[in-house]
């Protein structure tokens, strides 16, 4: 876990994410990745920033399932892993997670958050595929 909370780190994301594809394999089910890249997230990175940090982990895993992962891709990137989640569910996740990151005020800055949104086998059938295509890099 990291800042976040909520929060696993790259490695430990990116292993749960290689289980989980493998998963997927096996008994053919979907998995959808949620890539979310922060704009402000280094500007929130000051002082108070554990706060603000946790409180992005907070809002996000309050939305999702106790089964989906939320891990660190980077300085002012977050990933999303959705088991059993096809495209059509990825997107009303995208789109909540959007809203709420978008009206929630942090210490009176926006957050400006895009999501981008990948499927397997959809979209790639290895983690390196769908980690290219979603642009976390």
């Amino acid at each position: 876990m990291s800042a976040f909370g909520n929060v696993l780190k790259r490695q430990g994301f990116l292993l749960l994410l290689d289980y989980e594809i493998k998963k997927a394999q096996r008994y053919q089910n979907y998995l959808s990745l949620l890539s979310l890249t922060f704009e402000h997230l280094n500007s929130l990175r000051e002082e108070n920033s554990s706060v603000s940090l946790k409180t992005v982990g907070n809002l996000i895993k309050d939305e999702l399932r106790e089964t989906d992962v939320v891990g660190h891709s980077g300085t002012n990137r977050l990933m999303v892993m959705l088991p059993y989640a096809d495209m059509a569910g990825a997107h009303k996740v995208r789109k909540r997670l959007k809203q709420i990151l978008q009206d929630y005020r942090f210490d009176r800055k926006r957050l400006s958050v895009e999501i981008s949104e990948v499927c397997f086998p959809t979209h790639g059938t290895t983690i390196d595929d769908l980690i290219r295509i979603s642009g976390s890099t």
